[in-house]
């Protein structure tokens, strides 16, 4: 009895190609032959199962995400974590990080937090920052007295092209007033697309 059992099961027979197997059985001396077809997709953990593969569909590899809340998402399933296990081994509050990775930034999200996060997921910070969020990151108003050296600019030079007062730039660049986000598009609007482009050089 036991050896009709295991004669009738099916069992592996030869391999294809790389997903395409064959099965056999045999039963009353009369070979059976089966194909079988296994697909392969990103596997992720029970934490977050179908949000994450729902993801997984809409990209292919890593290098393929443009936007700074989708590289996190992409990140964070690849470690099968949730968004409150990211947010208290990074040490920020959990209502942050999901602001994050819906594209809300904050200036609570500070630069510490931002390196952080980007060691967690051993990522370049670029990767995960808006361009006013990596502006404060590279020093705000440290980055603009750069951007106005690299021009050769004197500081009422810069204001003539930013379309702002001297005073302006002087107590930006010295740290006494912090660059709101208004203010940092205009100046994308007025001294153009180098500007932004210099953040990520």
């Amino acid at each position: 009895m036991q050896s009709s059992v295991n004669a009738s099961k099916w069992v592996f027979w030869a391999q294809e190609s790389g997903h395409l197997f064959l099965l056999q059985k045999v039963s009353c001396e009369v070979s059976c032959l089966t194909p079988l077809y296994i697909l392969q997709v990103p596997l992720a953990g029970p934490h977050t199962t179908s949000e994450a593969q729902a993801f997984f569909h809409m990209y292919h590899s890593y290098s393929e995400i443009t936007n700074p809340s989708d590289r996190l998402r992409w990140c964070r399933y690849g470690l099968d974590l949730l968004q409150k296990e990211v947010a208290a081994m990074v040490g920020m509050e959990e209502w942050l990080y999901q602001d994050l990775e819906s594209g809300i930034f904050h200036r609570s999200f500070t630069p510490e937090l931002a390196d952080k996060l980007a060691a967690l997921y051993g990522i370049p910070v670029e990767d995960i920052l808006d361009d006013y969020t990596l502006f404060l990151h590279r020093g705000g108003g440290a980055f603009l007295r750069r951007y106005r050296e690299a021009k050769g600019w004197n500081r009422q030079q810069l204001a003539d092209h930013a379309k702002v007062s001297r005073t302006s730039i002087r107590c930006w660049e010295s740290g006494h007033k912090t660059i709101s986000q208004k203010c940092f598009c205009h100046l994308v609007e007025n001294l153009g697309s180098d500007f932004p482009s210099m953040l990520r050089m």
